[in-house]
């Protein structure tokens, strides 16, 4: 039963909607067109503020220690020779960050939809530069797939976008609509409220944390539409900098009281995708070394922040409660635990830019989800070897180096 809701609520009832609004005139059609804030500004038909320049940067190496063997035949699995870089290149950390170049904009005949921030220039032409969703979104809520959109809502307001098109996903939302209210507040412009989700305890408490009431918030959700006096948009990407890193720190943690305890060293509990199948048997080699178990499901963001930003030493498998790393202070020990079917490096970017010290552990792969050997993304449970892993922790916090072999590439 909750698959056929599912499927009413997600796929079906846009549809019926759209044929409702376009039917009895209770619609606007939808854009087909693209643009960019740049070619709006270039016309005279936006105002925009360049904020940063961001250069292009390779991240150096780091260690790998754990299952290389699953790694070798993981990759050998790949079949082309493009993917297989990538891989290399996510497995040892050694990204590339592309050049980034932020700016805040102004519309007058801005108008924004669904609760991913779909922005449209007079509602005629998405701007594709600084929208959640576009075009090819396979997302199936996306508006731009559908014939009409509901009537926009005016508001005397100047509303400033701030939302990200996976913005259920904590990681996403942290990395990728939060740092947007950074450039917001670097412009200058004062903006009256804020166009952003509200669905989710994180979404609430991290605008709470932020200084955002309750008051100066427009619900972003998949049924609006909203054209304000005034329509405050920034540049869009997922990449990380240390500009957001340092934005999140510095404002998340802003009221973290003081300390006098020793500082705590925490492994986050995982559940779904990730998990640790042995997971009792890790945390009895780890307990001696004073690790605490954590699942950060039911704690209260505040408390997640203050935790993390006192951590002496930080041990989790891959997923979204590794984000909390932006919290953490320099020199905090991390062990990313993880798995040859997904070596993503976003957590180590995050340690990168916080000068954390970073070490990933590759568990043995069990329960195999997928995996796609023309891009190399799978994913999979994870088996860990309890004295292993306790060795390369010892090895860290007593200041060991060297201490495994690079991944081969």
């Amino acid at each position: 039963m909750s698959k056929i809701t599912g499927v009413w609520k997600r796929r079906l009832r846009p549809l019926v909607l759209t044929a409702f609004r376009g039917q009895f005139g209770l619609g606007v059609p939808t854009p087909r067109a693209a643009t960019t804030v740049a070619a709006l500004a270039d016309v005279g038909r936006c105002e925009s503020i360049r904020i940063d320049d961001l250069p292009r940067q390779v991240l150096p190496a780091h260690d790998v220690t754990g299952d290389l063997l699953a790694v070798a035949q993981v990759r050998s699995r790949i079949d082309n020779a493009v993917a297989r870089e990538q891989y290399d290149r996510l497995l040892r950390g050694t990204v590339i960050q592309p050049a980034v170049q932020s700016f805040v904009a102004t519309l007058m005949t801005g108008h924004v939809t669904h609760d991913a921030g779909v922005v449209m220039h007079a509602g005629d032409d998405v701007l594709i530069d600084v929208s959640g969703l576009g075009f090819a979104s396979d997302n199936p809520t996306n508006p731009l797939r559908l014939s009409h959109l509901p009537r926009p809502r005016a508001t005397p307001d100047t509303v400033a976008v701030l939302t990200t098109g996976p913005n259920h996903n904590y990681y996403h939302w942290l990395i990728e609509a939060l740092p947007r209210l950074d450039l917001y507040e670097r412009s200058g412009i004062a903006i009256d409220r804020f166009y952003t989700p509200i669905q989710t305890r994180f979404q609430r408490e991290t605008l709470a944390l932020l200084g955002i009431p309750r008051e100066r918030i427009v619900p972003a959700t998949r049924h609006a539409h909203l054209a304000p006096a005034r329509l405050v948009v920034s540049s869009f990407h997922g990449s990380l900098s240390r500009a957001k890193t340092d934005f999140l720190f510095r404002r998340l943690t802003a009221n973290v009281g003081p300390w006098a305890g020793p500082a705590p060293r925490i492994f986050i509990s995982r559940r779904g995708p990730r998990s640790i199948v042995n997971e009792r048997e890790v945390l009895r080699a780890l307990r001696p070394l004073g690790f605490e178990r954590l699942r950060l499901e039911g704690m209260p963001l505040a408390e997640q922040i203050a935790v993390f930003s006192r951590a002496e030493c930080v041990i989790g498998p891959h997923g979204a409660g590794l984000t909390n790393l932006a919290f953490c202070r320099s020199r905090t020990q991390v062990i990313e635990i993880g798995t040859p079917y997904r070596p993503w490096a976003c957590f180590y970017e995050i340690a990168h830019h916080r000068e954390l010290d970073y070490h990933l552990h590759m568990a043995s792969p069990t329960r195999i989800r997928h995996f796609n050997p023309q891009t190399a993304v799978g994913d999979s449970d994870l088996r860990v070897d309890p004295l292993e892993l306790r060795g390369v922790v010892e090895s860290l916090l007593s200041g060991r180096s060297g201490l495994s072999a690079r991944a081969a590439a």
